[in-house]
């Protein structure tokens, strides 16, 4: 399996300001935005994914 198959691109929110970002989940449940880093503009980093 290629490292883009075990990515799944979702939308997911910042758990501290609910920005919204598209977003790559590792199978692991790791969130993490698409284009910017790995952290929220606000400085958090912690995602949940939108249902």
């Amino acid at each position: 399996m290629s490292q883009a198959e075990s990515l799944s691109k979702i939308v997911a929110v910042c758990r501290a300001c609910d920005s919204v970002y598209v977003s790559e989940q590792k199978p692991d449940g790791t969130i993490r935005p698409i284009g910017v880093s790995a952290d929220c503009t606000c400085g958090d980093g912690d995602f949940r994914r939108v249902s």
